[in-house]
């Protein structure tokens, strides 16, 4: 008699169950769901909250309450640039809306001035920002527009493609761009009208071979600084895990930075 009353234990009990918020599916034929529950790292099932507690809960089941905030599905993205978040952390935001606030080449003008004034550029030598589109701004700003932030001080403004980016003139003579350098091979180095004069713009292998170092850290304490600062934006965006599959070995080589940073985000 006992046993008869004792409360049923479900065939499969779930580790966790999730409810209390917006659960986001990712799928058109049930958008959303009041539930969700876990076992062994796998989503076991997802529906009405009572459903998915008669189906699953158990005496060891972990209740989470979302507490009205909302739950969604993880994404892996295989060309994130996962270590490339710290340059785009650090340095001026340079994108159109939502994202920024660049809706004109004055305004990219204003946004690296602003940046100018900050102790970043300390970080780097360099007056710089990320995301601009030529697309929405209606052209690629130029050497002259980019002076307008700086004579003296190298500029460098990197498009959101990262394919393409732009310098003032104290750029152009620092990294050797004059009106006798040839194109390299796979890059343009675009000239002013009638000229052989650079008038700011690089395409791929003119920009990217010379955009790298001018926009990342070069000293220890640095590097860590512009690390810390990419895991802050990943977690504004949502990312709970990137892999980044560098070449030279960076995060293999230098791991105590990506577990001290943040604990929930990882590489």
């Amino acid at each position: 008699m006992l046993a008869a009353c004792a409360p049923k234990v479900p065939a499969v009990v779930a580790d966790t169950l999730y409810f209390g918020g917006p659960i986001v599916t990712v799928n058109d034929a049930q958008p959303s769901a009041e539930a969700l529950a876990v076992e062994d790292g796998r989503i076991l099932a997802i529906g009405r909250k009572a459903e998915v507690e008669t189906a699953h809960k158990g005496p060891t089941t972990k209740l989470v309450d979302l507490g009205g905030r909302t739950l969604a599905t993880g994404f892996v993205d295989g060309h994130a640039h996962f270590l490339g978040f710290g340059s785009q952390a650090v340095g001026a935001n340079l994108l159109n809306p939502p994202d920024g606030a660049v809706n004109t080449v004055d305004d990219l003008v204003a946004k690296l001035q602003e940046f100018a004034k900050g102790a970043d550029v300390q970080r780097t030598g360099w007056i710089f920002g990320m995301g601009y589109d030529d697309a929405l701004l209606g052209r690629h700003p130029t050497r002259d527009d980019l002076d307008k932030v700086s004579k003296d001080v190298p500029v460098i403004a990197v498009h959101i493609s990262g394919h393409f980016s732009a310098m003032n003139g104290a750029g152009l003579a620092k990294v050797g761009y004059n009106a006798a350098t040839k194109d390299p091979e796979a890059g343009v180095i675009r000239r002013r009208p009638g000229s052989t004069e650079p008038n700011g713009v690089l395409e791929e292998l003119a920009s990217i071979p010379v955009m790298i170092p001018a926009i990342s850290a070069q000293k220890l304490e640095d590097k860590d600084y512009f690390l810390k600062k990419g895991l802050e934006l990943a977690k504004s965006y949502g990312y709970t895990t990137a892999n980044e599959g560098r070449p030279d070995g960076l995060p293999a080589a230098r791991p105590r930075e990506l577990r001290s940073a943040d604990s929930s985000t990882s590489t």
